[in-house]
């Protein structure tokens, strides 16, 4: 008798740590270390049974760990309570890691108001195809997430209604094919460009339209997305694909 074993596919170390937290139902901060060491390196050894890849990345986190490990076990038998946890950097990137997977979780929970035509008071947002979110990694999503509550913010902070007004006179359909189209021609004529060019002067409306151009791109590999510091302005390059 043969059995077929799937192994979940982690887009990462973090991934991979967050699910095995998870799984246990703790907090973050209750994590015992020797614990998901103990289940991290299991998975490892799994993979390598498999004769299935480990990237680098998922190594040097095996390391990482295990480091941790011997470091806070010293760190238990000290009675100097000025001394930092070993454990605290790796439960703040967790923490930092869980808003991001919470909040690409959203967008793919509530993906069906983008999969169908709406109409709002000024402008209306056409999605030409229905979007499948799956593929897309939650570092793409991090990156490009900042700006839409960026301007979320700024329109809740706007009170001049004849500002709205014009708004609302000036109001057209917008298309995400259309923003993918402006996106591949601006990458024409450069190699890269900063994402705030094109955001200028938008509205929340158009943010998002822009936001699912730049998702359905990154998923065609035709654009890769950086950004060094959090809430800095990401960089837009040409993918392997364009």
């Amino acid at each position: 008798m043969k059995y077929n074993i799937q192994l979940q596919v982690y887009e990462g170390p973090l991934d991979l740590l967050y699910d095995l937290i998870s799984k246990q139902k703790i907090d973050i901060k209750d994590i015992s270390i020797s614990e998901i060491t103990k289940q991290y390196l299991k998975y490892l050894d799994l993979l390598e049974k498999m004769d299935l890849e480990i990237t680098s990345e998922f190594i040097t986190m095996a390391s990482k760990l295990l480091e941790i490990k011997s470091r806070y076990l010293l760190y238990k038998q000290k009675d100097d309570e000025e001394e930092e946890d070993p454990r605290l950097e790796l439960m703040e990137k967790l923490e930092e890691y869980k808003k991001f997977k919470i909040a690409s979780q959203d967008i793919k929970e509530n993906v069906s108001y983008i999969n169908e035509r709406f109409y709002r008071n000024k402008e209306e947002i056409v999605v030409d195809e229905k979007i499948d979110l799956d593929d897309i990694s939650i570092e793409a999503i991090k990156n490009i997430l900042p700006y839409i509550f960026k301007v979320r913010i700024s329109e809740e902070k706007t009170t001049n209604n004849d500002e709205k007004l014009n708004k609302i006179v000036r109001g057209r359909i917008i298309s995400v094919e259309e923003k993918m189209t402006e996106l591949r021609t601006i990458l024409e004529e450069n190699q890269e460009f900063m994402f705030t060019k094109i955001i200028n002067n938008c509205d929340k409306d158009e943010v998002i339209a822009t936001f699912l151009s730049i998702l359905e791109l990154i998923k065609a590999k035709e654009i890769v997305v950086i950004q060094d510091i959090f809430f800095d302005d990401i960089i837009i390059k040409k993918g392997s694909e364009m």
